[in-house]
């Protein structure tokens, strides 16, 4: 039994063409998981400043004596 195998054409493997999409694909699933990575760096650093400007409002507003709560009803400061 013989095998005889037909030449591939330039350009026209089945080869190059998964070569050249694969990068590509790979490239772009970075750049998604970059720019993800980014946001959420963001949106820490936002949660994280607000929370240190909360912080710094109830030290000035109340001298440290009080928190300020939304627990009540009328949202009034409470006596620690």
């Amino acid at each position: 039994m013989s095998l005889t195998t037909c030449p591939n054409l330039p350009g026209k493997s089945a080869t190059s063409a998964r070569t050249r999409t694969t990068p590509a694909v790979t490239e772009r699933l970075l750049v998604f998981i970059r720019a993800a990575g980014r946001w959420i760096v963001t949106a820490f650093d936002a949660v994280l400043e607000a929370r240190a400007q909360k912080v710094m409002f109830e030290a000035e507003l109340y001298l440290n004596r009080c928190k300020h709560t939304s627990k009540n009803d009328d949202d009034l400061p409470v006596l620690r």
